[in-house]
């Protein structure tokens, strides 16, 4: 990836967003077998996050795993959780991630706070699926340029500004025509592996879910990037350092949610 104006690449960080199910390895109908998934089941460990599962629930869990791998292989990525929750059958992304805490606690996944598609399966997970690590099918990297609209804090709230002087080329499956780049400035997201000076890829709306990270407007032209939730008569937004406070708010303007993230290579 080329960063066209100034020096050094740029690397890909955690990527997601909605795949184009229609591209050269995309993920659609990839499905493993029930039966394969049956199979899985009775070599899940059992602990005490088991405690009031069923068989089902087992069942459901095999079936993420093998989600998440089929999802690296054929795109490069790990599947979202809404793709997850539609791979697996499920019509809640709720459910999908109480699963994943649970497949968390049993160290058979690792995941990034707050970033989608930042879930990695552990050795302990390949080793129960018979895999070994996980090579992703080739496919052609198509790109579309972005706009560096200007900077964000990952600190104290800072006043919004657009500069829009250069483009950065973002590939297609990590962004949507009407995405856009911010440049981080501030180390308190550094936990969610967003540092200082590194380029987030931002979706603009107004919708998001407890737990992403979001480009939040707090006062009239002041503007941070924090992780939402939403509490009673309040909304919380979350530093991913612990070196910061939580700050509070009655309302905020979402104006955005974090889809990827990419880093200088000097």
């Amino acid at each position: 990836m080329q960063h066209r104006q100034g020096q050094g690449a740029l690397e890909s960080g955690s990527a997601f967003g909605h795949p184009d199910a229609s591209r050269q390895g995309g993920w659609a109908g990839q499905v493993p077998t029930h039966r394969h998934a049956c199979q899985l089941v009775d070599k899940i460990p059992n602990s005490r996050s088991n405690e009031g599962m069923t068989k089902h629930d087992q069942d459901r869990k095999a079936r993420i795993l093998q989600a998440i791998a089929e999802g690296v292989r054929r795109n490069g990525t790990p599947p979202t959780v809404r793709e997850i929750a539609d791979f697996v059958g499920l019509s809640a992304p709720s459910a999908v991630h109480h699963h994943l805490e649970t497949l968390e606690r049993e160290g058979l996944i690792e995941r990034g706070a707050g970033l989608s598609r930042a879930i990695r399966l552990t050795p302990r997970a390949h080793a129960l699926l018979e895999i070994d690590e996980i090579e992703p099918v080739a496919a052609p990297m198509r790109a579309r340029d972005l706009v560096v609209v200007g900077q964000i804090a990952a600190g104290g709230p800072i006043e919004a500004y657009e500069e829009r002087a250069e483009t950065v080329a973002v590939p297609e499956f990590m962004s949507t025509p009407d995405s856009y780049l911010l440049k981080i400035r501030g180390d308190s997201m550094i936990e969610a592996q967003i540092a200082d000076g590194d380029y987030v890829v931002i979706k603009p709306g107004s919708v998001a879910s407890d737990g992403d990270i979001v480009v939040a407007q707090v006062e009239e032209n002041a503007v941070t990037l924090k992780q939402l939730f939403r509490e009673q008569g309040r909304v919380r937004l979350q530093p991913a350092n612990k070196a910061y406070p939580p700050m509070y708010y009655p309302t905020v303007n979402v104006q955005g949610v974090l889809v990827g993230v990419l880093r200088r290579v000097h």
